[in-house]
């Protein structure tokens, strides 16, 4: 029989912080491989349906970490990754030919037989670490996440953290982590798109959704890129484009924005010829079916910038009795010259004068009753 240790255990040494000390963190300029959506020391996670360019934009950048430059108009240091990819070396070879990603990038196909033990991931995140101080590492990319995620466990928090706290042995070391991802099935909320534990969005410090701009169209090569981040630096919302030969990206702006003057010719057009003002169920219903197919908050928000911007004019109250309503400018002539057009009124209907012949009734039953007592 062994004797039994009882030595004691030394307990880690943990740190805490003063504010002193976090003005001097503040105040250190944070490093960016991809400016505004991959920091250094930090996890980004994109999310994308497949085959819809997520390791398209993946090869671009890692061609642009060759020497570094812009990607979008944004800014790529050059530096060195390491991709962990579901994909065999041949795909990537062919990528290689194409784009000329350079011997800074290095790759780990498919290095397991299978689903990973927890064990077995963190044996392979202790030997990037190894790797890192052999040859610094500035971005490890996972490709995709359920292939790489022990046990599979997605819609579980708790073995979601416990597969992604060990990533902290990467990002302790300025090491960025980029994690492509799938999408929930159907039509999910915009920022909720990861399929999925919400623990999963909520660990990492810039999530990133990217989407087709419009309908699925081989021919449009745009996607929209919309993130939300711990850094005032990533950008909200962009538009982005690949070039006709697979080898870049230009950025187009903010793509909410940019489907706005689409937008506000089919709304001039159903408010052009009305004979009266219309509530927005009203434009809803006269909206073209074969025209642009938007939802209802869309339409609220170009309804919105038109009259800020002085294209729309508006009245009422939001209200279910007192709804918005709207009319061009130019028809209030038109509509002068005919009385019985566009009524300066307020919007009235049945409903609101009986609540309000009800409300009137109580006041002035309530009134006698006091009157009696007296």
């Amino acid at each position: 029989m062994q004797p039994i240790d009882t030595a004691p255990i030394t307990p880690p040494v943990f740190r805490f912080l003063t504010v002193n000390d976090l003005q001097a963190v503040s105040e250190r300029q944070v490093q960016w491989v991809w400016e505004g959506f991959l920091p250094a020391g930090g996890i980004a996670l994109l999310t994308s349906v497949w085959k819809s360019g997520k390791t398209t934009l993946l090869s671009v950048l890692l061609a642009k970490m060759r020497q570094g430059g812009a990607l979008a108009g944004l800014a790529v240091r050059p530096g060195r990754a390491v991709v962990l990819s579901e994909e065999s070396p041949d795909v990537w070879s062919e990528r290689n030919a194409k784009l000329g990603l350079g011997d800074q990038i290095e790759f780990s196909c498919r290095p397991f037989q299978g689903l990973p033990t927890q064990e077995l991931w963190l044996a392979y995140l202790d030997q990037l670490v190894e790797h890192h101080r052999r040859q610094p590492i500035d971005l490890v990319v996972i490709d995709p996440l359920s292939s790489f995620l022990p046990n599979r466990a997605e819609n579980d928090a708790g073995s979601i953290l416990q597969a992604l706290l060990p990533l902290q042995r990467l990002t302790c070391h300025a090491i960025c982590v980029l994690i492509l991802h799938h999408p929930k099935k159907g039509n999910a909320l915009t920022g909720q798109a990861a399929r999925g534990s919400g623990a999963l969005t909520g660990f990492v410090d810039v999530s990133i959704e990217m989407k087709f701009h419009g309908e699925p169209n081989e021919d449009d090569r745009r996607r929209e890129l919309a993130a939300w981040s711990r850094y005032e630096k990533t950008p909200r919302r962009l538009l982005i484009e690949l070039n006709a030969t697979g080898t870049d990206y230009h950025a187009l702006g903010d793509f909410v924005s940019d489907d706005f003057p689409k937008g506000w010719l089919i709304l001039k057009g159903i408010l052009m010829d009305v004979a009266d003002k219309l509530t927005r169920a009203d434009i809803m219903s006269r909206w073209p079916n074969d025209h642009l197919k938007v939802n209802k908050a869309t339409v609220w928000r170009w309804l919105d910038r038109a009259v800020k911007e002085g294209l729309l004019k508006q009245s009422g109250q939001g209200r279910k009795y007192a709804p918005f309503q709207y009319w061009l400018a130019c028809n209030e002539e038109r509509w002068a010259l005919n009385p019985r057009q566009a009524n300066d009124m307020p919007y009235w209907d049945e409903r609101e004068a009986l609540h309000r012949i009800n409300m009137l009734m109580r006041k002035t039953s309530a009134i006698m009753g006091m009157q009696g007592d007296e």
